[in-house]
């Protein structure tokens, strides 16, 4: 590289050319034009995973109080308004009602028609011992993208499973 050399008075001052300057810039936006279609994806997908790994995480908390309290506690489902709860066997809400974010809804991928809560009554109810009551079921969740997670859960254990 051409260094330029000013001399003002008794000081030299060392500085870069402008075609050097230009140079630099056109590389480091080549780098980013290239790297940009690689990381795109890499938010969209990180949605759809943390809104799925927070319904499992109230579902845990749900099975946690059951077997902690000696009682039922249920995870509420409402399809309609994207909305999600605790509840305890008397229909006490636990904390507070959370929603999915705006881009992601309880919805089977390619079939709009079809439930994505196979829970009866759109709940999952978790006994004393931690497993939960009746059948096993899922839930579904899709972005606007098409991505999709299925929650489930094992009855007999009450095991919890993001898919």
């Amino acid at each position: 590289m051409i260094k330029m050399t000013l001399k003002i008075g008794n000081r030299t001052i060392r500085a870069f050319t402008l075609a050097e300057m230009l140079i630099v810039l056109a590389i480091v936006g080549m780098i980013m034009a290239i790297s940009i279609p690689f990381t795109s994806g890499f938010g969209k997908e990180l949605r759809i995973k943390t809104a799925a790994r927070a319904v499992a995480g109230i579902m845990n908390a749900a099975k946690s109080n059951a077997v902690t309290f000696r009682k039922n506690y249920s995870v509420v489902f409402d399809v309609k308004k994207s909305q999600y709860w605790i509840e305890d066997s008397s229909g006490q809400i636990y904390e507070k009602k959370y929603y999915l974010p705006g881009s992601i809804k309880f919805e089977v991928q390619g079939d709009k028609e079809a439930d994505p809560v196979t829970f009866e009554n759109d709940r999952a109810t978790f006994n004393s011992s931690g497993a939960a009551e009746g059948a096993s079921g899922t839930v579904t969740l899709t972005d606007k993208q098409g991505e999709s997670k299925t929650i489930s859960v094992a009855g007999a254990t009450g095991n919890i499973a993001i898919n």
